[in-house]
């Protein structure tokens, strides 16, 4: 780069200043990102969402947005639909299908961890399962086949010398809120569930005068077997290039309020559970009871790092597609 001589006249100082300030303006972007009018941050059918639903409603994206509101999809193919589509920009899911997204060049990025933990065995009335080798012979009730949970308890079933497909009769339904009424009714000896299926199926029993146990904590077994500290990254906020590329500010200031959600959601359970209640379609008291299961911590992605790689490892290998047969790079990890 030539360097323009000083005009006559003008001092040294002046000069340099005038030409760090060109410097300056030759660096700033050609166009500015437009501002947002409206911004829609989008949370999974699950308690972890309230994180979101908490950040949206603190106003702390009012400087950045000028109407920001929280939404839930519904399934899982709505919202890689609305992804795909740009209908959907910022939004909760799964780490390891937003690891899938990416990893099939669907331009997201994983921004922040939101729960470590969620998922837990029930007994049923009269079923003694005080740990996970007694499973053995036994009916267990499993949601979405091949989907985490599936492969969460295969894994630790595995770990403890038991064969999946042996050892347990796995029966699969649906979703895990189908798996409550069935063991309930004492069609299954246990069941998986996450929360907040699990406070659902424990609030239910007590009002049907039926004895279920929340048995195991599939996260400390998961802990005892990937030799990991406890914790589990199941699920946290993602993001689409197009739209991180576009306001990395709103992205940063959601992140931020986010960690600040977290310390409200603790400290406020039935206020937050009452934010969440309709749109989950779930009673505020179930909610509320689920907020202390779910190992509530907010971290970035690029500090959850290799949390998330051992999970997904963990997962691989019982099924490597579910995060599309590798490890993400590392530009999936928003934070660093």
């Amino acid at each position: 780069m030539t360097v323009p001589s000083m005009p006559a006249g003008m001092s040294r100082r002046r000069f340099l200043e005038c030409l760090t300030t060109a410097a300056a303006l030759v660096a700033l972007p050609a166009q500015a990102a437009a501002p947002l009018d409206r911004l829609t941050v989008w949370g999974m059918p699950a308690s972890p969402s309230v994180v979101l639903a908490r950040a949206v409603a603190s106003g702390a994206l009012s400087k950045l947005v000028g109407e920001a509101r929280f939404d839930v999809w519904r399934t899982a193919d709505q919202m890689r639909a609305g992804v795909v589509s740009g209908d959907i920009s910022l939004f909760a899911a799964p780490s390891y299908a937003a690891a899938n997204l990416f990893n099939r060049g669907a331009g997201v990025r994983l921004v922040n961890v939101l729960t470590w933990g969620l998922l837990y065995i029930f007994a049923g009335q009269g079923v003694r399962l005080e740990r996970i080798e007694d499973l053995r012979g036994k009916t267990l009730l499993v949601g979405a086949k091949n989907d985490a949970p599936d492969l969460l308890t295969r894994f630790v079933l595995k770990s403890a010398g038991l064969d999946p497909d042996r050892d347990v009769s796995l029966s699969y339904v649906g979703t895990s809120a189908e798996a409550v009424p069935l063991l309930l009714a004492g069609k299954a000896d246990a069941a998986v569930l996450p929360e907040p299926a699990a406070s659902a199926a424990e609030i239910r029993a007590k009002q049907a005068g039926v004895a279920v146990t929340r048995a195991l904590d599939v996260t400390e077994l998961y802990a005892v077997r990937s030799g990991r500290p406890a914790g589990i990254p199941q699920a946290g906020l993602a993001v689409t290039d197009a739209f991180l590329e576009a306001h990395p500010d709103v992205v940063a200031a959601l992140h931020a309020a986010s960690v600040e959600a977290a310390g409200w959601v603790g400290d406020n359970p039935k206020a937050a559970a009452g934010l969440i209640a309709d749109q989950l379609k779930l009673p505020a008291p179930i909610i509320e009871a689920s907020l202390p299961r779910f190992r509530l911590k907010v971290m970035s992605a690029w500090d959850a790092k290799a949390d998330l790689e051992a999970y997904f490892q963990a997962l691989m290998t019982l099924s490597p597609d579910i995060v599309a047969g590798r490890l993400p790079e590392p530009a999936f990890y928003w934070g660093s």
